[in-house]
C-alpha cells in the first residue's frame, strides 16, 4: 500500500507487523506482580485515549479512499414502470393500426455511466489534502502512543516510589517499636528515666503517622496506575522493582533540541498542516476553472409513439465555465493563505514549546542525577552517625533524644535517596518522550492502523538438519 508506505517513512518509527505477532495479545491484569512491559503491553490494549486517537486515523483513511474513488466512473441503473390514464391514440390510416401516444402502461429502464476528467487537479488536490489529514492523525496516533509510554512509566515508577516510602516507613516503625520494647524493660529495671521512655512512646506514634500516609501513597499510586492502564482502579496491582542505572550527569541540550526537532510527531504534524494548506490554496483556486466530464446513456422504453425501436443510446462531453461567482472563490482563496500563515506561526510555536520541554527535562535530568549520588553519600553518613549515637547512648554519655533525632535523620536521607532515585527514573522518560526517543518505540507494531506493543522475545529458529 503506498499510502501506508509513506505514512510509515514520515512516521519513522512504526514496524509493519508480521502474520505472528498479528495474534500477539496483552496479559490480562492478575495478582502477580507486573513487569514495566507487561504494564505497557495492558495499556496498549485498554487505555481509552489510544482507542480514540486509532478511531480517528480509520476515519482519515476512509476518507482518503473517498477521495481515490472519486477518480473512477460513477455507474447508474434505473428502471420506471409507469401507469397513466386515460390512454391517447390515433389510427394509423396507412397501417390501420393504432399508434399510442399516451399509453396505458410504459416500462422503461436506463444504465448510465459518468467520468470526470480532472484537467485542473480538483480531483487530485483533494486527494493530497486527505491523504495529509490521514497523515496527520496518524502522526497524533503516534503522539498519544509516545504519551501513553511515558505516562505508564511514571505511574509504574511512582508506585514503586510509594513502596519504597512505606518500605522505609515500616523499617522506622519496626526499629522505634524494639527500641520502645527495650526502654520499657530498662525502666522497669530502673536504668533510663521515664523521659526515655515517653520519648520512645512518642516517636513510635509519630512514626506511625507517618507509615499510615506512605500506605496511603502506595493506594493512591495504585489507582493512578491502573487508570493508565485502563483498568479497574481498585485493582490490586502490583510491580516488580527495576533496576535504575544512573549514568546521566551532563546533557548536550543543542544536540537533544536538534533530535527533537526532527524526530517529534507534533513537529511533523504541523509541517504537514503547513503543506496541506498549500495545497489547499491550489484546491479553492479551482473553482474559478472549468470542469469537464464524459457521460452516456443506453435506454430502453418498451413502447415508443412514432418509432419501433425500444433502445436508444446518448454520449456527452460537458464542459462547464465558471463565468462570475460573485467572488466566492477569491473569498475561499484568502481563507487558505490565512490558513497556511496560521499553520507556519503554529509549526514556529510548535518547534519554540517543543525546545523549552527538552531544556526544561535536561536540566531536571541532570539535577535528579546529582541527587541520586549526594542521598546515596547522605545515608552512609546518617547510619554512621546513628550507629555513633547507639554507642553513645548505650555508654550511658547520651540521652534518647541523641538516637532519635539519628533515626530520624536516617529515615529522611533514605526517602530523599528513594525519591532521588525515582525523579530521575521519571525524568529520563519525560526526556526520551520529549526528544522522540523512547526505546519502546522501535517496538510499536502497526495490526489495522493500531498501535500493538509487541515487547515479548522472538524465538530463534533452530537450523535445519
Amino acid at each position: 500500500m503506498k499510502l501506508l508506505s509513506r505514512i510509515c517513512a514520515t512516521a519513522a518509527v512504526l514496524a509493519t507487523a508480521s502474520a505472528g505477532w498479528a495474534q500477539t495479545t496483552a496479559p490480562a491484569p492478575t495478582s502477580k506482580p507486573l513487569n514495566i512491559d507487561q504494564a505497557l503491553e495492558i495499556a496498549f490494549c485498554n487505555n481509552p485515549d489510544l482507542r480514540i486517537a486509532t478511531d480517528a486515523v480509520n476515519k482519515s483513511k476512509g476518507v482518503v479512499e473517498e477521495a481515490q474513488a472519486r477518480f473512477n466512473p460513477a455507474f447508474n441503473a434505473q428502471v420506471v414502470q409507469l401507469y397513466q390514464g386515460p390512454a391517447v391514440g390515433f389510427l394509423n390510416p396507412l397501417t390501420g393500426t393504432s399508434v399510442p401516444i399516451i399509453p396505458p402502461a410504459q416500462t422503461s429502464a436506463q444504465v448510465s455511466v459518468f467520468l470526470p476528467l480532472d484537467i485542473f487537479g480538483k480531483l487530485r488536490y483533494s486527494h493530497d489534502i486527505a491523504t495529509d489529514q490521514f497523515q496527520i492523525s496518524y502522526l497524533s496516533l503516534l503522539t498519544t502512543s509516545q504519551q501513553l509510554i511515558e505516562q505508564v512509566k511514571r505511574n509504574y515508577y511512582e508506585l514503586l516510589r510509594a513502596c519504597g516510602q512505606a518500605e522505609t516507613a515500616q523499617a522506622a516503625v519496626d526499629v522505634a517499636a524494639e527500641r520502645l520494647k527495650n526502654t520499657e524493660a530498662r525502666y522497669k529495671e530502673g536504668t533510663v528515666p521515664k523521659f526515655d521512655l515517653t520519648t520512645a512512646q512518642v516517636d513510635l506514634a509519630n512514626l506511625n503517622q507517618n507509615l499510615i500516609a506512605a500506605q496511603s501513597r502506595v493506594n493512591i499510586a495504585q489507582a493512578n496506575l491502573n487508570r493508565v492502564l485502563g483498568i479497574a482502579a481498585d485493582s490490586p496491582t502490583q510491580v516488580d522493582k527495576v533496576e535504575i542505572p544512573v549514568s546521566t550527569y551532563e546533557v548536550n541540550i543543542p544536540d537533544a533540541i536538534s533530535t527533537a526537532e526532527a524526530l517529534r510527531p507534533e513537529v511533523k504534524i504541523q509541517q504537514t498542516s503547513v503543506a496541506l494548506n498549500k495545497t489547499n490554496i491550489a484546491l479553492q483556486r479551482t473553482g474559478a476553472k472549468p470542469t469537464l466530464g464524459i457521460s452516456g446513456h443506453y435506454d430502453y422504453v418498451s413502447t415508443q409513439s412514432f418509432s419501433n425501436q425500444n433502445f436508444s443510446y446518448t454520449a456527452a462531453a460537458t464542459l462547464s465555465i465558471p463565468i462570475w461567482d460573485g467572488g466566492v472563490t477569491k473569498a475561499k482563496v484568502d481563507q487558505a493563505y490565512a490558513d497556511l500563515y496560521s499553520s507556519k506561526d503554529t509549526l514556529e510555536q510548535t518547534k519554540l514549546r517543543v525546545s523549552q520541554e527538552v531544556s526544561n527535562a535536561a536540566l531536571v535530568l541532570v539535577e535528579a542525577a546529582k541527587r541520586t549520588k549526594s542521598t546515596a553519600e547522605n545515608v552512609k553518613l546518617a547510619e554512621e552517625a546513628l550507629r555513633l549515637a547507639n554507642v553513645r547512648y548505650d555508654a550511658g554519655i547520651a540521652v534518647l533524644v541523641e538516637v532519635t533525632n539519628a533515626e530520624s535523620q536516617l529515615t529522611q536521607a533514605r526517602f530523599n535517596e528513594v525519591n532521588a532515585l525515582y525523579d530521575y527514573a521519571i525524568a529520563l522518560a519525560d526526556l526520551q518522550r520529549v526528544t522522540s526517543t523512547q526505546p519502546e518505540t522501535a517496538k510499536l507494531c502497526l495490526l489495522d492502523y493500531k498501535p500493538v506493543l509487541n515487547l515479548a522475545e522472538k524465538p530463534v529458529e533452530k537450523p535445519a538438519k
